[in-house]
């Protein structure tokens, strides 16, 4: 009798032990892996390609190349001007946060100095080199900020003559908001701020031009 109530309590232990073990393994946490929290998709990564226009307020330290009545050792120059020009870079992924990249452009300028009405110089083109740091505030939106080098060629001829020309570049910051329109097609804007440093202006001693500008940028380009 021991022995069939034995069997009969070991069966019923199995039959309801079961679906509890059952049950107890389907509760057990999944393995998670880096690979499972990867986008199957980035918007962002690759090279693109595109072209731009751009608002431009300058501004120079210049010391002994203004004439000015009464004479002036030091003045502060200014003018608003725009440009035209290409862009082109190329973007990384890292994850669903972080996008690096670098970026490069180069620009027709049309803008001057001025003082009392009259035109001391210009930009006359300008190049840059960033590197990109992005976040990605939705899908299609990737907002970034920048740090990077400018190049810059100034002529100050209508004012001092010819041979008044030179080559100044600078560091440059930057913050900008681009979007993907279509899954090719992105538009772009863009703000920096450049210092070109304290260049002299060649012809006689002790002319220096210290040169910046603030630039507002709006573009369109291609995502291969």
């Amino acid at each position: 009798m021991r022995s069939k109530i034995t069997l009969a309590a070991s069966l019923v232990a199995a039959t309801f032990g079961l679906p509890a073990v059952a049950q107890a393994q389907s509760m057990v946490a999944p393995v998670v892996t880096s690979g499972m929290y990867q986008p199957s998709y980035s918007a962002w990564d690759g090279f693109y390609l595109g072209a731009q226009g751009s608002l431009i307020g300058m501004k120079s330290h210049e010391t002994n190349t203004v004439i000015a009545t009464p004479p002036a050792t030091e003045q502060l120059l200014g003018d608003i001007g725009g440009s035209a020009g290409v862009f082109a870079g190329y973007r990384y992924q890292l994850n669903d946060w972080l996008v690096l990249g670098v970026d490069a452009e180069v620009n027709n300028v049309a803008t001057q100095f001025e003082y009392n009405g009259l035109n001391y110089g210009a930009l006359k083109w300008d190049a840059a080199v960033r590197a990109t740091l992005g976040y990605p505030v939705a899908s299609n939106v990737l907002a970034y900020g920048t740090v990077g080098y400018s190049w810059g060629r100034f002529d100050m001829s209508p004012a001092l003559g010819a041979g008044s020309e030179f080559t100044a570049g600078g560091f440059q910051l930057g913050l900008g908001v681009d979007m993907m329109v279509t899954q090719n097609l992105m538009a772009r804007l863009n703000a920096t701020w450049t210092h070109y440093g304290v260049n002299t202006v060649p012809g006689p001693a002790g002319r220096t031009s210290e040169p910046s500008n603030s630039v507002v940028r709006a573009g369109l380009a291609w995502k291969f």
